[in-house]
């Protein structure tokens, strides 16, 4: 095929894009699965039991109460339920320098306790830049001294280079025990203790209400054990993909919802986590860098099982806690989307929920799942109306349109923001979008909220999310039959693996005939299908007419590619039936 040919099919595919594509490719779906138990670790147990090396912060200021305040007035559903307390770089009491040391078998322990006075829970920004990777932590809270969390390996975090984040602990102090194994100085280590997060609510009490403005979900919510839904297994299993969002982020500490997302490889169990931009973004322009998203994703822990143990129970139910934070893969502030990789697995019971990235039709009955005001698991139900511009206004204005909901269930309120928004295909329920924000509440039931649209993103997921449906070649190119030269094909396949071609060939009376594939589905991992049409519009020299633009449906098509460079293209189009063999054009 000459040069100008070349061009010809590339501008005919793009143009009969518009005409017969956004109705008839077909995005993919995969299901979900329940993950695999983690590798079994050695339970958490302390070395010793002396008395602590203890730092006691100044009373949390009025100031410092009305900043959280105003945090969530500012808010659209992230809540923010603590503030951050920088610890004065010159206390030996909470640098390695600094702790009573003892001899413990295998090593040296030490332990150091932060009371910042009247919080209802506490984290710990630890400095670890060079400490060996052997040395390990375990963590407790006074109001639950026998509730241990690690032990945490140095080696194990991601991320030493910024303090790092300790597990959310309930109560007024937080110790932390060190061991360093061997018979290195442990006072030379570089480990400092530089920051203390107040909470002014506690884990045990469902988050529930301690300051004003913080505090329980309102009446209309609906506990999951409540639900009627909640003997239905599909649902048991969305459920336990959500979980509780734990993070710091411009000197607060906030509260989210996010979902546990499966991917198309079915070997592997990749922890992505799908939530809510704006969870993690600045309150005002100009947006985070990715090192910024970063910094807030590393302090990321995650709360799972956080639900009521019978229906209308309060009891503080047997959840369990990821520390470790997470990579940031993708962010986009204008759609309001955060794609994240977990740093540690998921722990056992949790579920990979599956997703559909076709677009959520309107009248689609939905299903979300949150914790509210950082409450024990609520659901909702409802509907999509329709797509619109999301409210409260989006920072920096959105840029792809938003599912708007009504309820019919329950609502969603404060750190409800980031919960996935389900559907219900015949077998499971596939997540379509997370929360932005909007109007919803117990108070006003009747308002609208608003999602991202998972399938607007897609595109940027697909790399991780689906990989293998025709595999990992990519087969955008010309190809053509070099016996049969002056007929051929243009493939271009899309980042999600969906292909657009474009064939040119002669009709029966020798004439240039045009016809389009654009999309279809992967019936094989290299066995492609989709609907043929043909496309007729107004002529390049006359005024653009959308009104004379016709896409008609005229047969099927099959590509089957034997290897990255060879193939067949099957096709049945107005009665004619055939198939060719195709190769990649050299030029």
């Amino acid at each position: 095929m000459h040069t100008t040919f070349k061009k010809l099919i590339r501008f005919l595919a793009t143009a009969a894009l518009a005409g017969a594509c956004g109705a008839n490719a077909q995005m993919p779906s995969v299901q979900g699965e329940p993950a695999l138990a983690p590798k079994s670790i050695a339970g958490a147990q302390l070395r010793f039991a002396p008395a602590a090396s203890r730092f006691v912060l100044p009373p949390v200021t009025d100031a410092e109460l009305a900043g959280v305040r105003q945090a969530n007035l500012r808010s659209k559903k992230r809540l923010a339920i603590g503030v951050e307390r920088r610890v004065d770089a010159d206390t030996t009491l909470t640098a390695a320098s600094g702790l009573a040391w003892a001899a413990v078998a295998g090593g040296f322990a030490a332990q150091a306790a932060v009371t910042s006075p009247q919080a209802g829970a506490m984290r710990l920004a630890i400095q670890l830049a060079g400490v060996p990777a052997d040395v390990e932590m375990v963590f407790f809270g006074s109001d639950a001294p026998s509730r241990l969390i690690g032990p945490v390996r140095v080696g194990a975090i991601a991320d030493r280079t910024l303090a790092w984040w300790s597990p959310l602990t309930d109560g007024a102090t937080q110790t932390v025990e060190f061991f360093v194994p061997g018979t290195r100085d442990p006072r030379a280590l570089g480990l400092r203790i530089a920051a203390a997060s107040h909470i002014f609510t506690t884990a045990a009490s469902g988050f529930a209400k301690r300051v004003s403005e913080i505090g329980g979900a309102g009446s209309c919510n609906v506990d999951v054990k409540c639900s009627p839904l909640a003997a239905s297994p599909p649902f048991l299993d969305a459920r336990n993909a959500v979980a509780q969002m734990v993070f710091n982020d411009g000197g607060f500490t906030g509260l989210c919802t996010g979902s546990l997302l499966n991917d198309a490889d079915p070997s592997t169990q990749v922890p992505w986590f799908y939530g809510a931009n704006h969870c993690f973004e600045n309150e005002q322009l100009p947006y985070k860098t990715p090192a910024q998203m970063q910094v807030v994703a590393s302090s990321l822990n995650t709360l799972w099982f956080f639900e009521a143990t019978a229906c209308g129970s309060i009891s503080t139910p047997a959840y369990s806690q990821l520390v470790g934070g997470a990579t940031l893969i993708y962010n986009n502030p204008g759609a309001d989307v955060l794609f994240l990789r977990l740093n540690n697995a998921p722990p056992a019971g949790a579920f990979f929920a599956g997703w559909d990235a076709n677009a959520v039709p309107p009248g689609a009955a939905i299903v979300v799942m949150h914790h509210p005001k950082g409450d024990l698991k609520k659901v909702s139900q409802g509907s999509v109306l329709r797509y619109t511009t999301p409210q409260p206004p989006l920072l920096g204005g959105p840029t792809t349109p938003f599912s708007e909901v009504s309820y019919t269930s329950g609502t969603t309120e404060g750190g409800s923001s980031g919960a996935g928004l389900f559907t219900f295909n015949g077998s499971q329920y596939l997540l379509r979008g997370a929360l932005y924000g909007g109007g919803a509440y117990c108070s006003f039931p009747n308002e609208s909220d608003w999602y991202s649209q998972f399938d607007k993103v897609y595109a940027a997921l697909a790399p991780y999310l689906g990989a293998t449906p025709g595999g990992a070649t990519d087969y955008s190119d010309l190809w053509w039959n070099p016996a049969e030269s002056g007929w051929g094909l243009n493939v271009i396949q899309h980042a999600s693996r969906n292909i657009f071609a474009v064939w040119y060939s002669y009709d029966g009376n020798a004439l240039p005939s045009w016809f389009t594939m654009p999309g279809g589905t992967w019936t094989s991992p290299n066995t492609f299908t989709g609907a043929v049409y043909s496309t007729t519009g107004p002529a390049a020299s006359k005024a653009f007419d959308p009104s004379r633009v016709r896409a008609t449906e005229v047969g099927t098509g099959t590509l089957t590619f034997s290897d990255a460079n060879h193939g067949t293209w099957s096709y049945s189009v107005n009665g004619a039936s055939g198939t060719k063999a195709i190769t990649r054009q050299p030029y």
